[in-house]
């Protein structure tokens, strides 16, 4: 396993025990990881603010 393989098994692990951050967010990183699609600090913070938007917006309909 190579380093950023390795640092993102943390991260995902320290996501899904965060009881306070959506398992949906951990589940679309994870798929978005798998996939390749995921490479950067910047595309996280992406799919974490839209994910984040469409939840929000959800609520308020």
């Amino acid at each position: 396993m190579g380093i950023q393989e390795e640092i993102f098994e943390v991260f995902f692990k320290k996501l899904e025990d965060d009881e306070n951050f959506p398992p949906s967010i951990v589940e679309k990183l994870k798929k978005l990881w798998e996939s390749g699609e995921i490479t950067s600090q910047e595309k996280i913070l992406e799919v974490v603010k839209g994910v984040s938007e469409n939840g929000s917006k959800n609520q308020n309909d």
